[in-house]
C-alpha cells in the first residue's frame, strides 16, 4: 500500500539557508521549493548574447544587467525566481549580495516545460514590482521575441518582433539590438543569421 507524502513546507528564512547551500537552484513560492532544470544549448546561447548585449550597453550607466544567478525576490507574493536576465537599476533593490527585490527590465528565454508559467503567474508577479518596466520572452524555437512594455500600473502593450532585421527596443534603459544579434550563433537559426 503506497502512502502519499506530505508537502515539505519551508519559512523563507529556512529556503534562504537551504538555497545558499545547494549545488542546484530552486525556486520558492509561498512555503513550497521547486527545483530547477537544467538549461538546454540554445537556451544557454540566447540567455548569454542577450546579457552580453545589456551588459556592453550599460557600461557607463547605473543599471546593472545579471543572467541566471541573481535571486529576484517578489515580496508581495512571497516568491523567489531565477530569471534567466535582469536589469537592476537603483540601488534600493538590492536585499543582499545574491538577491534583489526589484527590477527593471527582465527577460525569460522560453522552454516546453516553462512557457505558460512564464507567460502566466510569474509575469503576474512581475507586475507588482514597483520599477519592472519592460517584459521579454525570448523563443529557443524560432526566431520570435515579445515585448511587453508598461504603459501604466495595469496597462501594457504587446509588440511581436520575428524578422532577423527587427530590432529590438527597451525603452527604459534606451536599448536597441538587432534580433540577428540575439540570435547569432543559436544552431537552428546560423544560415539565416550569419
Amino acid at each position: 500500500m503506497s502512502t502519499i507524502q506530505p508537502k515539505v513546507i519551508l519559512s523563507e528564512i529556512e529556503y534562504l539557508e537551504t538555497e545558499r547551500n545547494a549545488l542546484e537552484k530552486s525556486e520558492y513560492y509561498q512555503g513550497e521549493c521547486f527545483a530547477m532544470a537544467g538549461a538546454s544549448r540554445r537556451h544557454n546561447i540566447l540567455t548569454l548574447n542577450m546579457a552580453t548585449s545589456l551588459n556592453l550597453h550599460l557600461q557607463d550607466h547605473p543599471c546593472q544587467p545579471y543572467a541566471t544567478d541573481m535571486r529576484l525576490y517578489i515580496k508581495e507574493h512571497q516568491h523567489y525566481v531565477y530569471p534567466d536576465v535582469l536589469v537592476v537599476c537603483h540601488e534600493s533593490a538590492y536585499a543582499d549580495e545574491d538577491m534583489v527585490e526589484d527590477a527593471t527590465v527582465i527577460v525569460e528565454v522560453l522552454s516546453p516545460a516553462t512557457e505558460s508559467y512564464d507567460r502566466g503567474k510569474k509575469f503576474l508577479h512581475y507586475q507588482s514590482l514597483t520599477s519592472f518596466q519592460e517584459y521579454v520572452l525570448m523563443s529557443q524555437e524560432a526566431i520570435q521575441v515579445e515585448v511587453f512594455h508598461r504603459k501604466q500600473k495595469n496597462e501594457w502593450s504587446y509588440q511581436a518582433l520575428t524578422k532577423p532585421e527587427d530590432q529590438l527596443i527597451l525603452d527604459s534603459i534606451q536599448f536597441s539590438c538587432l534580433l540577428s544579434e540575439m540570435y547569432r550563433s543559436v544552431p537552428f537559426v546560423e544560415s539565416s543569421v550569419s
